[in-house]
C-alpha cells in the first residue's frame, strides 16, 4: 500500500461552474483507468499541495472516496493557473498494481565533486529520466552521486551509470548524458594567458532549460 494518501469527494459540478469549487478551496479532478469509466471528483487544495510536495507528483497515491471506494492512482497531468501556478485541475490514473508503468522521475544530485574538479562547471543535461516499474516500486526521485566525476572535461554520468534500483528499468538511451563537466570560462582564459587561479571554487551546476506545457 502507498504511504501517500488523499481523500476525494464525488462532484456534480462541471464545466465553467467549477470556478466556484476553487473559490471554496477545492480542486476538480478526474479519476480514470483502462477498466473503469471516468469519475468526476474534488480534493482539498491544501491536501493536494502537500501531496505534490511529498512525492505525489510521481509516486503511487492511495485515493479514498468519501462514502467508500479506494483507488491506487498516479498523477498523469496537473493543470496550473498561468500566474499563481496553483493547481486548477488534476488527472488521476487508476492503475493495475500488477502492471508495470512508464513514468518520468526527477534526478537529484547527491555528494560533492572532488577537489580535482575545482573550477569546473557541472552540466545537468537531464532533469528527469524515464523508468518502467510496478506502481509500488516507483521512487520519488533518482539520487545520483556526482563524487565519482574526477574533474576531467571528458567524463560524464550516463543513463547506464545511474544507480541500480530493484524493480526499475531505465528507458532512455543508455549512452545519453545526465551529468558532465566542462571547464569554466575563467579556467579557459587562465589557460590561454598562462595564469593559474589560487582560489578553488565550488563547481557551478547548470541545468538544461526545458519548456513545460500544461
Amino acid at each position: 500500500m502507498s504511504e501517500l494518501r488523499i481523500d476525494a469527494q464525488l462532484r456534480d459540478v462541471t464545466g465553467h461552474k467549477v470556478k466556484h469549487l476553487r473559490k471554496q478551496g477545492m480542486v476538480p479532478v478526474v479519476i480514470y483507468g483502462q477498466d473503469s469509466q471516468p469519475v468526476n471528483a474534488q480534493v482539498d487544495s491544501m491536501n493536494l499541495d502537500r501531496l505534490l510536495h511529498t512525492g505525489g507528483a510521481t509516486q503511487l497515491v492511495e485515493l479514498t472516496m468519501t462514502g467508500g471506494g479506494l483507488h491506487n492512482v498516479l498523477i498523469r497531468e496537473v493543470q496550473r493557473h498561468p500566474v499563481r501556478r496553483n493547481p486548477t485541475h488534476v488527472d488521476f490514473y487508476s492503475v493495475n498494481m500488477l502492471a508495470k508503468q512508464q513514468v518520468r522521475v526527477p534526478v537529484v544530485v547527491v555528494g560533492r565533486l572532488p577537489s580535482s574538479a575545482a573550477g569546473m562547471v557541472l552540466i545537468q543535461a537531464m532533469s528527469d529520466v524515464e523508468i518502467e516499474a510496478l506502481p509500488s516500486a516507483i521512487p520519488a526521485h533518482i539520487e545520483v552521486d556526482i563524487s565519482v566525476l574526477n574533474g576531467t572535461d571528458t567524463e560524464r554520468i550516463t543513463i547506464a551509470g545511474l544507480p541500480v534500483l530493484a524493480g526499475i528499468t531505465y528507458l532512455d538511451d543508455a549512452d545519453e548524458s545526465v551529468f558532465s563537466l566542462i571547464a569554466s570560462r575563467t579556467e579557459t582564459e587562465a589557460d590561454k594567458t598562462g595564469i593559474e587561479g589560487d582560489v578553488e571554487a565550488e563547481p557551478e551546476v547548470i541545468g538544461r532549460r526545458e519548456e513545460v506545457s500544461e
